[in-house]
């Protein structure tokens, strides 16, 4: 049986392709730099779930807008695992758990002023940056 989640962050997390160390000619060295900073942002996501699970079927990061204008990026993934997230009572709490206060890169394309201030993803609280859902 498959299991579907879904993450939901203020981090610019977009999915560049941009993996190589080297930058290519065609790339001036801030374009590169900013690509790669925001595939680094993917891959890190994409490292905090292969704690726990091999993720399966990844999709996205879908970019979004709130109703207050924010950006916010969404990855959906699939995992053939049951309750491989579940805390007591949270289905999702160990995922919560290993993603709090993981160091991610800001002044990409975020919206989210906060994140200068937060340069890392908080899971649970007040000031939660970073969502996990079941969906």
């Amino acid at each position: 049986m498959v299991h579907r989640y879904q993450v939901v962050t203020f981090f610019d997390c977009t999915k560049t392709g941009i993996q190589n160390h080297r930058r290519s000619a065609s790339l001036t060295v801030s374009d590169w730099q900013y690509l790669r900073n925001q595939q680094r942002n993917y891959e890190t996501i994409i490292q905090c779930l292969s704690l726990r699970c091999q993720p399966l079927n990844i999709a996205g990061p879908y970019i979004y807008t709130n109703n207050d204008n924010q950006l916010y990026w969404s990855i959906q993934f699939e995992t053939d695992k049951e309750d491989i997230f579940r805390l007591k009572d949270d289905p999702i709490g160990v995922l919560k758990q290993d993603c709090q206060h993981v160091p991610m890169i800001v002044g990409l394309g975020e919206s989210e002023r906060e994140l200068f201030f937060t340069p890392y993803m908080i899971t649970h609280g007040s000031s939660t940056n970073t969502f996990f859902q079941q969906v």
